[in-house]
């Protein structure tokens, strides 16, 4: 974890970096692919933007990979929200995050609301179906599916606070 950290610090800014980080994630190996998907969650923690250029093929990876990489998809579940840049890639992520939603691993399905709360933030026509996804976590999730549901809620307050005070 504290690696992941420190790599994502490290190659946030460096172009060639980022490309080579890409290029471990479509890698055969495995447990690679899962580590650079971790390092790719913290760099869009912080800033999208390095990972932005990628968002489509992060959408395909994360649309094709095997159920058993439950980490990986974990990951990229959170990443490809946050690099979703046009109208067309965010409608595109938000269909990802539906079928996340029934995914078997609790993890996935942790980051499917998270990821559809982050896009409903950047795509209005999307709040509804987010909001859906929150109330029905909090009425039947697991432990920690409600608390990402409660994360999102809290995410959406923040941001109605910050609208409202560049309004007045």
């Amino acid at each position: 974890m504290a690696r992941a950290r420190a790599i994502a610090e490290e190659i946030c800014g460096d172009k060639a970096g980022v490309r080579t980080l890409v290029r471990e994630l479509f890698g055969e190996d495995v447990e690679v692919r899962k580590r650079a998907a971790d390092v790719a969650r913290r760099i869009t923690e912080k800033d999208a933007r390095p990972l932005e250029r990628y968002a489509d093929e992060l959408a395909g990876l994360l649309e094709t990979l095997p159920v058993e990489e439950s980490r990986t998809r974990w990951h990229l579940g959170l990443v490809v929200p946050r690099v979703a840049h046009t109208r067309m890639q965010r409608l595109r992520a938000a269909r990802t995050m539906s079928l996340l939603a029934e995914d078997e691993s609790n993890v996935v399905r942790c980051s499917a609301v998270e990821g559809l709360g982050l896009l409903a933030l950047r795509e209005a026509s999307l709040r509804d179906e987010a909001e859906e996804m929150v109330a029905r976590y909090l009425r039947e999730g697991t432990v920690a599916m409600k608390n990402r549901a409660r994360t999102v809620m809290r995410t959406w307050a923040r941001a109605s606070v910050r609208r409202s005070d560049d309004r007045g």
